[in-house]
């Protein structure tokens, strides 16, 4: 998402209003400077009194354009205070979103009943499945079996030889 897709249409219109008056402005002050003074028929006092009034308008001019900047100077703040929310929620979610990846994952290489990675292919708690496909730590689930003889999760009937040794190296932590 590009930053101009990020300021709310209502901002985006306010920018663009006041960007277009501080062009006006501009103009207007280009003009007011570009107006001849001198009138080979006009008298000393004319000229001092055109001046001035050519003075007058330039400062006015100035300071309508001075408020112009520090409007859009706000805005421009308040657009990029929105454009940083934006951002630290879009970063926000994209966390939330790895941390529940990588609880899944975790989810997925931990026994159930004890919660603890297995181990690789030699080792004591190394990956198991019953006939029901609930993976379990191999040490948990022969106690599990021994005393309840049910599978953990969905309670259906298991014996010891329903046991099943996953072999795959995909399965288990680097």
């Amino acid at each position: 998402m590009s930053s101009a897709e990020q300021v709310p249409p209502e901002n985006q219109n306010k920018i663009e209003f006041l960007l277009g008056e501080l062009g006006k402005q501009e103009g207007e002050l280009e003009r007011v400077e570009q107006q001849p003074t001198e009138d080979s028929d006009s008298s000393l006092e004319e000229k001092v009194r055109k001046l001035r009034e050519i003075n007058l308008q330039i400062k006015q001019i100035n300071s309508q354009r001075r408020r112009i900047w520090t409007q859009l100077r706000i805005e421009m703040a308040q657009n990029a205070t929105i454009g940083e929310n934006l951002i630290i929620s879009d970063l926000r979610a994209g966390v939330n979103g790895l941390n529940q990846r990588l609880d899944r994952m975790s989810q997925d290489i931990t026994c159930s009943i004890c919660l603890t990675p297995w181990t690789g292919d030699q080792g004591r708690h190394h990956l198991v499945s019953l006939r029901c496909g609930h993976l379990f730590g191999s040490n948990c689930i022969h106690t599990a079996i021994r005393r309840y003889h049910r599978c953990p999760i969905c309670r259906r009937r298991a014996r010891h030889n329903d046991v099943r040794r996953i072999y795959g190296r995909s399965f288990l932590p680097p």
